[in-house]
């Protein structure tokens, strides 16, 4: 039965701190790499004489192009990453990167709030598993 996470009980608690470590994992990641072509493109853009230059928003065009997947470096979050399916992946970026809400991912996808949050919550636990599994190994 789905249960919405109070942040009371101590599995809700570590749910939580994984939940924000992930976050905060691929918000830094996202924002390095778009300083670092941000740097590219102004290293670029001073050996070359343009006239001008289009108003354009650099994070939005750097992250039509960021390879996420491709610039993490724990190589256990990024298996875990890559063993997700398009859905959960989906989802888990939206809410962690754009930061959409259940509501406006349940409406994209055709789901119910509750779907959204199963699968949100799931991929999550599965990630989690799955980098305790690596971490474990080695």
């Amino acid at each position: 039965m789905w249960q919405r996470n109070n942040g009371k009980s101590e599995t809700e608690i570590i749910q939580n701190q994984f939940t924000a470590y992930l976050t905060t994992a691929v918000q830094r990641r996202r924002h390095d790499y778009i300083q670092q072509q941000d740097r590219r493109l102004q290293m670029e853009s001073l050996t070359e004489d343009f006239p001008f230059m289009p108003e354009c928003s650099i994070e939005r065009d750097m992250f039509l192009g960021l390879p996420v997947l491709m610039q993490l470096e724990d190589s256990a979050l990024l298996l875990a990453l890559k063993e997700l399916s398009e859905r959960e992946r989906y989802i888990f970026f939206a809410r962690i990167l754009d930061g959409k809400s259940f509501e406006t991912l349940a409406e994209e996808m055709g789901l119910g709030y509750k779907g959204v949050s199963a699968v949100y919550y799931r991929t999550v636990q599965k990630m989690k598993r799955k980098i305790e599994v690596m971490k474990n190994e080695f």
